[in-house]
């Protein structure tokens, strides 16, 4: 029987090859697997680390870019389930909806049904909390524990819920966030829906996503759902991604309830709670996340990358930048660590994060394309081009100019990338790319779709459009 082996540079796992022990991918040296990811005593969490150019030129400082798989099970094993009947923790979800006129109609009915179809997936012990926002800012239903009796209110609640006036988008989340404090229990979940741009109260971007940030380090998690094609569709990923959350684009009302309660289930069921990258770096070395979901600090020689909660059945891919400082000729860099969790159970667990490596090779041998690994590439070219729609769409809510000028940089980035990895792929994700960028710029009801496509990818978000049709 064959044993797995694992590159020691670009990270790849495989069967043992026949003949030659050279990586199928880089051609570097392979090493037995000591221990297949997830199989140690109580972890469940498979964790990969691949690197997209293992060789370097020497004496220079160089950038190379990491991929780490996490990748959840459809269920966690029964000794690690929380020890409850349902088999997971109890939930606090504090709902936070728009109000405001232009939820007239249909998307007020259907959001309103949401979220009594979520009351229904809500078990005895969790607890709901509904805001609604307009001109004004009212709690319609403080913070309260799910039993026979609360559910029969609840619902009567709904009934009584009008739309009128404009959008305190800023005063809903803040009041979701304090309401969801209140009564807090493992999974915290605050949502936000709105079909409109914030006009009462707060309207800056970046100090509204501020609320997300802070909320996020209290212990709750923030997801958006934008509703047609009025809303700002930054401003809601941009709470989203400071919020831990997930963002979704919706654009016909009759799929609210398919995300709401989709999203809930999320947050309901999660795999690995508080998700942490230890990655160990050679002297000098430097990571960066690319996009801010991912917090990250340096410690001595390792990296801290905060993933945060992963729900079940996930594969999540957390691109990072890897600066190194010139090494001579003949060095090799190692990279390594370990990715640490909570199960639903409470118990805190631990994957191995498999070694990688950079040799550094005469300047004179180095061509540009000089150990590149394709697939690890071809993907990171993909989590580029999401991450340059984001910040484009972001710098764009704060004026025109910023937006072109981060469009440029973009563009720029992905260009020199694209010729580093050579291929008609990488090539047509550049023009992708342009494509994006030219309608976030000139139709910003279209711009929606795109944003939401890139924030997929950022953040593994799932699909929960039962018609089928793509959003």
């Amino acid at each position: 029987m064959s044993q797995l082996m694992r590159c020691i540079y670009c990270g790849l796992l495989q069967d043992e090859p026949t003949g030659v022990k050279e990586c199928s991918r880089c051609g570097g040296e392979l090493a037995y697997e000591k221990q297949v990811p997830g199989s140690q005593p109580g972890s469940y969490l498979f964790a990969q680390m691949e690197l997209d150019q293992v060789k370097a030129p020497a004496g220079r400082n160089i950038d190379r870019y990491l991929l780490v798989t996490l990748r959840t099970p459809a269920r966690v094993p029964p000794e690690q389930a929380a020890p409850t009947h349902s088999g997971r923790p109890p939930l606090n979800f504090t709902a936070v909806l728009d109000v405001s006129g232009s939820m007239q109609g249909e998307k007020l009915q259907q959001a309103k049904e949401a979220v009594r179809l979520a009351l229904h997936h809500l078990h005895e012990g969790d607890v709901l909390s509904l805001v609604t926002f307009s001109d004004e800012v009212r709690c319609a239903l403080e913070p309260t524990e799910i039993d026979d009796r609360s559910r029969n209110v609840i619902e009567s609640i709904l009934k009584e819920i009008t739309s009128t006036g404009m959008t305190a988008l800023d005063g809903g989340l803040e009041v979701g966030i304090e309401k969801a404090l209140v009564k807090t229990r493992q999974n915290n979940l605050v949502l936000l829906l709105s079909d409109g741009q914030a006009n009462v109260g707060e309207t800056d971007l970046e100090k509204i996503g501020q609320r997300g940030k802070n909320a996020r380090r209290g212990g709750l998690t923030i997801s958006t759902l934008g509703v047609g094609s009025d809303y700002n569709e930054a401003l809601m990923a941009e709470i989203a991604i400071q919020g831990g959350g997930r963002y979704y684009h919706i654009q016909a009302a009759p799929q609210i309830s398919a995300y709401l309660t989709g999203e809930l289930g999320e947050a309901a069921n999660l795999a690995a709670r508080n998700t942490l990258l230890l990655i160990n770096l050679p002297a000098g070395g430097v990571l960066v996340p690319l996009s801010a979901a991912y917090p990250a600090e340096m410690v001595g020689a390792q990296a801290s990358i905060r993933v945060g909660d992963i729900p079940c059945e996930v594969e999540l891919e957390i691109p990072l930048r890897l600066t190194l400082f010139s090494q001579p000729t003949g060095t090799r860099l190692s990279l390594d660590g370990q990715v640490t969790y909570q199960s639903p159970a409470g118990n805190q667990l631990s994957s191995p994060l498999n070694r990688v490596t950079v040799r550094f090779v005469s300047e004179k041998e180095f061509t540009l394309r000089e150990g590149v690994v394709l697939p690890t590439a071809e993907r990171v070219v993909k989590h580029l081009h999401a991450a340059h729609v984001l910040s484009t769409s972001r710098a764009m809510a704060r004026s025109p100019q910023a937006g072109a000028q981060q469009a440029v940089v973009g563009l720029d980035t992905l260009r020199a990338y694209t010729e580093i990895v050579g291929t008609k792929e990488a090539q047509a994700s550049l023009t992708a790319l342009q494509d994006d960028l030219r309608v976030m710029a000139s139709a910003p009801a279209q711009a929606k779709a795109r944003v939401h496509a890139a924030f997929q990818v950022h953040r593994s978000t799932k699909d929960f459009n039962k018609s089928g049709k793509s959003d």
